[in-house]
């Protein structure tokens, strides 16, 4: 089989020469456990956490040579444990590889292998939709955000696989809803989603285009990047607005001595002169089975799509991830599809 290895930790953004593609024999299954082949890979942002030499957050941490960790979609090719037959289809973090063994009974705080129903949803929304950043998107809207009709909810990083969920679910809930995006191709899909409106962070008159978006203010703003997107939108939130952060991209790779000048005093300014509710938080740990549940509900009602990039072949894992950081056309979920 194939597996992609870390080649050398990264500095800054990723670069696919961070990574090496490597033959590997494919794993037997012993006594209570059960052998996947991978059939996605989901290549969320947040995997840039685990592949630092100085671990900076998150609780994963890949070291060169080790497999590069990830979420997957699997298919059972072989079992030794009860609870798992042939032919069931699981979402779990094998990583980027095309076979992986587990044991379901020794799993981590994350839980056994998750089983899926294929008759719900193309099983490759268990990574998107109904998976982590749909209970990321459901805790920003509805358990964080508090989301109300009539309000207005501005998005950064809103052509991603949370932002573009979270302005569907806002306008569920009866909020004008503006997204925040790099390109005229991404601003037109929110627009095709059903967002009201759309911001070009990259080009010359974004803060312009922000300005018109948001002619009375945001009194929600789900914040994805950070950096100067953020510093960008802070002047347009209303008095007591919500911000739940899920994402600073804009940092990631960073310690606490990021590239100056400091612009943290303008930015405790804000919170003290607005009166800025802010909660930063891990969305799988927040959204829970009540959020797949309502997204579930609202997929079937036709009520939400679920955009997703698709790359074919584990080998283009390396250069997709390092698109993510670098600039890139993708809408919605970014996936890899491993096999068949």
């Amino acid at each position: 089989m194939k597996q992609v290895v870390l080649a050398s930790y990264a500095s800054g953004n990723p670069k696919p020469s961070d990574f090496r593609v490597e033959d590997a024999p494919i794993p037997q299954p012993g006594e209570g456990e059960v052998l996947l082949r991978t059939l996605w890979l989901g290549l969320d942002p947040l995997i840039r956490f685990a592949i630092d030499e100085k671990r900076l957050s998150g609780v994963t941490q890949v070291h060169p040579g080790e497999v590069m960790y990830g979420p997957t979609v699997s298919a059972v090719v072989a079992s030794n444990h009860p609870g798992y037959a042939v032919g069931d289809v699981v979402e779990d973090r094998t990583g980027w590889r095309e076979y992986a063994v587990v044991a379901p009974d020794k799993a981590d705080w994350r839980g056994p292998p998750r089983k899926l129903d294929p008759a719900l949803a193309p099983v490759s929304t268990a990574l998107g939709a109904l998976g982590m950043p749909g209970q990321t998107a459901h805790a920003c809207v509805i358990g964080i955000g508090r989301v109300a009709a009539g309000e207005t909810v501005v998005i950064s990083a809103a052509a991603g696989a949370v932002g573009s969920l979270a302005g569907q679910i806002a306008r569920i809930r009866g909020a004008r809803v503006v997204g925040i995006a790099g390109g005229p191709d991404k601003c037109r899909g929110l627009l095709g989603l059903g967002f009201d409106a759309a911001a070009d962070y990259k080009a010359p008159d974004f803060a312009e285009q922000l300005a018109k978006a948001l002619p009375e203010g945001a009194d929600v703003f789900i914040d994805n990047v950070g950096g100067e997107v953020m510093l960008a939108v802070l002047p347009h939130l209303k008095r007591g607005a919500r911000m739940p952060v899920c994402g600073f991209i804009a940092y990631y790779g960073m310690g606490m001595e990021g590239p100056g000048p400091d612009k943290l005093p303008g930015f405790f300014r804000a919170i003290m002169s607005k009166g800025l509710e802010i909660k930063g938080f891990g969305g799988f740990l927040v959204g829970g089975q009540q959020a797949l549940d309502d997204i579930a509900g609202w997929i079937a009602e036709g009520r939400i799509r679920c955009p997703e990039s698709v790359v074919e072949g584990l080998e283009a894992a390396p250069e997709a991830f390092a698109g993510v950081f670098s600039g890139n056309s993708h809408l919605g979920k970014l996936l890899v599809k491993v096999s068949g």
